[in-house]
């Protein structure tokens, strides 16, 4: 089974931020990611978060984020969307996934010998999770349910994929990585079964391994020509 990947398309109206994001045209290159995904014949997508940004009105970045579902479900491929810290300062997990729709939401999924794991790691250091308008930044980030994921794993049969929007990474720039990836890592090295992560939002992309797992962070669509920033695996 061939999985297509992409993460950190922040569409909206605008022309370019941060002088390298080309916002507004990311929904014809999630569009064109859709067309490389079919025609390589990929039976699911994961996309790793940050598929809007913000706008001037809730209004605006509802409409984005409907544009964003309308050309994932024309597709007609089954995804699963995991939340980035832009959607997360924008839109509360209920109302993410209301307007995305709710078979969009990631879950532990099995494909053919590999379980599919998410993390969501948008969590303040204190634990809270982020909520739009409150007093978070994007460098302040972690994942605080370290028992569960225990569980979870000890529970997961055969080959084990982490996904996640924030990087564990120790390859990657620490204010791109969790305030807790060290002890995230440790958890994960427990288990020979983890295999991959799975990663977003450094938006240069990288690809290291580290103890044994594969940390490939993919490039951010939204600043690169899609073929460069999608990824496919045949699991």
């Amino acid at each position: 089974m061939k999985i297509g990947i992409f993460t950190d398309s922040h569409y909206s109206s605008a022309e370019i931020t941060c002088g390298c994001r080309y916002n507004s045209r990311s929904l014809d290159k999630i569009r064109e990611a859709y067309r490389i995904f079919a025609e390589a014949g990929c039976e699911m997508v994961l996309c790793l978060g940050d598929l809007t940004d913000t706008e001037k009105t809730y209004e605006a970045e509802c409409e984005n984020l409907r544009a964003c579902a309308a050309v994932i479900d024309a597709s007609g491929i089954p995804t699963l969307c995991v939340m980035g810290n832009h959607d997360a300062f924008v839109f509360t997990e209920e109302a993410f996934y209301a307007l995305i729709g709710e078979p969009h939401r990631p879950h532990t999924v099995t494909v053919g010998s590999v379980t599919l794991l998410f993390l969501d790691a948008c969590h303040a250091s204190d634990g809270r999770h982020y909520q739009p308008g409150g007093d978070f930044h994007w460098t302040d980030t972690c994942y605080p349910h370290t028992d569960a994921l225990r569980e979870q794993l000890q529970a997961c049969t055969g080959e084990v994929w982490v996904c996640m929007h924030q990087n564990i990474d120790p390859a990657i720039r620490e204010d791109h990585r969790l305030s807790n990836a060290a002890q995230i890592r440790d958890i994960l090295s427990e288990f020979p079964s983890v295999t991959h992560v799975l990663q977003g939002h450094y938006h240069a992309g990288n690809d290291n391994t580290d103890g044994g797992i594969r940390y490939l962070t993919l490039p951010a669509l939204c600043e690169r020509d899609t073929a460069e920033a999608v990824r496919i695996f045949e699991v």
